[in-house]
C-alpha cells in the first residue's frame, strides 16, 4: 500500500510538472547561466564568480526551530531569485507548522513561482526531489531531510548536473539525536543561524541578521559572515559593521576539494 501511495504521488507531481511545461517552462531561469551572484565577498569564492548552479547544496541551523526558519528563509530567496521551484517537505503535525506562504514572499519567493510537496518520510522525499531534478522546466528543487547518505547526495548530485537545475538540502533538526553530522560532500555547505537584529529607534524592529557560515565549498574556501535578512526580491546584504571591515572571511585555499 505505501509503495502504491508513493507511486501515485510521483504520478500526481509529473502532470503537475507536464503542465508548467505547457504554461511555458521556469519562470526567469536563463539558460546558459552558471552560477547566482549573492554578495561580492561570496561570490569571488568559487570560480564562477558566484554560487555555482546545477548542482547540490546543502543548508543546516544549528537544530533549533528559530535556526531553520532562517535556514528555509536563506534558501528560499536563492531559489526564488533562479526560477520556479519544487519544495519538498514534512507533512505538516505538532512540531512541523509547515510552508508560510506570506513569509517566503516576503523573502523573494513567490506563491506562483513555487510547486509545493509534502511526503511522511526522508526517502519520499528524496525520490520526489530525484523526480523534480529531471525537469529542466523547474530552476530548483528543495528538500527538507533529516538523513542524507553518500548514495541519495550521488543520485541528486547526477541529476542536477544531467538538467541542470539546482538541488538544495536542507538538513532538518532530528527529533531523536539532535541534528545529524555525517559527513555529505556538495558543492556548498552552509549553517545559518539567528543573530541579534540590527539596532533600530524602534526596539526590535531592526532587521533581522544571521551569521552565515560556508564551512565546505567546492572551492575549498570557507568563512563566516554577518548579513541581514533578504528582502523582497530576494538579495543580501552584509551588516554594516561587517561591511566596514569589522570582520572578514579566512582566505580561500588554492587546492580544490573534490566532490566525490
Amino acid at each position: 500500500m505505501e509503495m502504491a501511495n508513493k507511486n501515485n504521488d510521483l504520478d500526481v507531481l509529473k502532470q503537475r510538472i507536464r503542465q508548467l511545461e505547457r504554461l511555458g517552462g521556469a519562470v526567469g531561469k536563463a539558460e546558459g547561466v552558471k552560477a547566482l551572484p549573492l554578495l561580492p565577498v561570496l561570490d569571488h569564492l568559487w570560480p564562477e564568480q558566484g554560487l555555482p548552479l546545477g548542482c547540490l547544496h546543502e543548508a543546516r541551523g544549528d537544530g533549533g526551530l528559530s535556526s531553520y526558519g532562517a535556514v528555509t528563509a536563506f534558501t528560499a530567496a536563492i531559489a526564488g531569485r533562479l526560477g520556479k521551484v519544487l519544495w519538498c517537505g514534512k507533512r505538516a503535525d505538532r512540531t512541523n507548522a509547515g510552508l508560510y506562504g506570506p513569509g517566503l514572499a516576503q523573502v523573494g519567493l513567490k506563491p506562483d513561482q513555487m510547486l509545493a510537496v509534502t511526503a511522511s518520510t526522508d526517502d519520499d522525499i528524496l525520490a520526489v526531489m530525484e523526480e523534480g531534478l529531471r525537469h529542466p522546466v523547474l530552476a530548483s528543487v528543495v528538500g527538507e531531510v533529516e538523513r542524507l547518505n553518500l548514495t541519495s547526495r550521488r543520485r541528486l548530485q547526477l541529476a542536477a548536473e544531467k538538467s541542470g537545475v539546482t538541488a538544495f538540502v536542507l538538513r532538518t533538526p532530528s527529533r531523536r539525536n539532535g541534528l545529524q553530522t555525517e559527513p555529505i560532500a556538495a558543492a556548498s555547505r552552509w549553517r545559518i543561524t539567528p543573530a541579534p537584529s540590527a539596532p533600530h529607534s524602534i526596539p526590535e524592529a531592526g532587521r533581522a541578521r544571521w551569521r552565515l557560515e560556508l564551512f565546505q565549498s567546492r572551492s575549498g574556501a570557507t568563512g563566516e559572515w554577518m548579513i541581514e535578512a533578504p528582502d523582497a526580491q530576494g538579495y543580501f546584504r552584509l551588516s554594516s559593521p561587517v561591511a566596514d571591515g569589522f570582520a572578514k572571511a579566512p582566505a580561500a585555499p588554492r587546492q580544490r576539494l573534490a566532490t566525490g
